[in-house]
């Protein structure tokens, strides 16, 4: 019986738009990584699908320069997540985001109007 060769692992190219960012986005902003560039690619999906459904389903074709940030530091943040220790650190201590979505995210996917209060 012939077996398949497994498939190649997936990998970040330059070009190659995931979400609303592109493989050298992920380099400018997310270049020390420790994940495999399948993992990675997961995230960015997943932050995606967040932002959209923050944004009330708006998914832009030419999206903003924040939008692209935000999905880049959610998949960061989701990334983050999953190795953060009980008190919510990395195990360098470097502190981790434990809600969903953070307000940096939220901000640049909603910014807030000059002049409106708290909400």
């Amino acid at each position: 019986m012939a077996t398949t060769p497994a498939p190649e692992p997936a990998t970040l190219a330059p070009d190659e738009v995931y979400g609303w960012v592109t493989g050298d986005d992920v380099e400018r902003h997310w270049a020390h990584r420790d994940l495999e560039d399948a993992a990675v690619i997961d995230y960015l999906e997943a932050a995606h699908e967040q932002c959209v459904a923050f944004l009330n389903g708006a998914d832009p074709d030419d999206p903003p320069a924040r939008y692209r940030l935000a999905q880049i530091f959610q998949a960061r943040a989701l990334a983050r997540s999953g190795v953060a220790n009980v008190d919510s650190t990395l195990g360098d201590g470097e502190p981790v985001a434990v809600f969903p979505m953070d307000w940096t995210v939220k901000r640049l996917l909603r910014p807030r109007r000059v002049g409106r209060g708290p909400r």
